[in-house]
């Protein structure tokens, strides 16, 4: 079913595209014997207060709530449990369906913002030799419903649910969490119009970020599409025997075609590229590493995110010191001119943080 199609019976609301909600909405609530004045009521409520209990919208009447529940499904993924970090971090797990489960986290940051890592997939099949997602191997694509139910759930944890709540701390929103985003490229793109859309979620395009092992063509298509997201891209290292080693998708992806669809991403929407970095001490945080990158990209603007590898149990890399991270950083300022972060990690207590999230193993 594409975006301008007609909803049917069997799809859910929250998997409609953007130019279907209200015509489906309208079409329930006409079947149901309802005005349907009361679809824009509904959808503010669903995609601006992410409230999926109909019986929770009492400027709705009590009848008309009982008839939506019957006939709407709204959580399309029940939640298991959430565990809080000492950081105050919250880690939710979600159950599928069809019995999978994925995670997404909850992130407090700096000057009192909310970032929120979602997920795309219950697994991957990529296989990043740092990662716990990758070690459950592939699993199924989360659908388009699936995803923003992880992106609404937090509307209410923020006190943004209700009327007239102070949107200024609304959250951020990452694609970083289980899956490869571009492999599910179709439901991706659906939930960011969603999240985008001023009628909707009304969530400003620079405040979503998704994050790709580097997949040339996607990336190439969603700057197009979404030209003023932000695209960080898993680069890791720039040795192409140890990132084949490392991330198995460089046997298909050259660093040269990385780089090149990098360029074109960045003469597409005038936008730095973000580089993830994991770093793995005494495997890719040596000063020839930082030389290697500067050559590889010169003339490329980017900047450059430092996360420290976390522990994830069976791998066999060990966490870096803040010491250690901070002279790689220093070393990359010095030869790439360009701004590097060292992106400390949240929620590692609860195996929440980058690399750890494996859809039910809860410590």
């Amino acid at each position: 079913m594409t975006d301008s199609g007609k909803k049917t019976d069997h799809t859910p609301l929250l998997d409609l595209g953007p130019d279907q909600i209200l015509p489906g909405l309208t079409g329930t609530l006409t079947a149901l014997g309802e005005k349907p004045y009361r679809a824009r009521q509904i959808a503010r409520q669903v995609y601006q207060r992410g409230i999926l209990d109909f019986g929770r919208m009492t400027d709705l009447p009590i009848a008309l709530r009982e008839k939506l529940t019957a006939a709407i499904p709204l959580l399309l993924l029940e939640p298991v449990r959430e565990v809080a970090s000492r950081d105050g971090t919250s880690k939710t797990l979600w159950q599928t369906r069809d019995g999978g489960s994925v995670e997404s986290v909850i992130i407090p940051m700096e000057r009192g913002h909310t970032t929120v890592c979602l997920s795309v997939q219950t697994g991957c099949a990529l296989g990043c030799a740092f990662c716990a997602t990758g070690r459950l191997g592939a699993g199924r694509n989360l659908s388009t419903g699936e995803i923003l139910v992880q992106a609404l759930h937090p509307l209410s944890r923020l006190g943004l649910a209700a009327p007239g709540a102070d949107k200024s701390r609304a959250p951020n929103y990452v694609f970083m969490g289980m899956g490869e985003p571009f492999l599910n490229y179709d439901n991706l793109a659906r939930a960011l119009r969603v999240m985008n859309h001023n009628d909707l979620m009304q969530v400003g395009a620079r405040r979503i970020t998704v994050s790709t092992v580097g997949l040339p063509d996607r990336m190439i298509e969603f700057s197009m599409e979404f030209p003023q997201m932000k695209l960080a891209v898993s680069l890791h290292t720039v040795d192409e025997g140890l990132r084949r080693r490392l991330m198995p998708v460089a046997k298909k992806v050259p660093l040269a075609e990385l780089i090149e669809a990098c360029r074109q991403v960045y003469r597409i929407t005038g936008r730095r590229i973000t580089f993830e970095y994991i770093v793995l001490p005494g495997v890719n945080d040596r000063d020839e590493d930082a030389r290697r990158l500067a050559r590889l990209t010169e003339g490329l603007p980017y900047k450059v995110n430092l996360i420290a590898f976390n522990p994830v149990e069976g791998l066999r890399f060990r966490p870096p010191s803040d010491l250690e991270v901070e002279r790689f950083q220093k070393k990359l300022l010095e030869v790439c001119r360009v701004a590097v972060t060292y992106r400390r990690s949240h929620g590692g207590d609860i195996a929440g943080a980058c690399g750890q999230l494996a859809g039910g193993k809860v410590d």
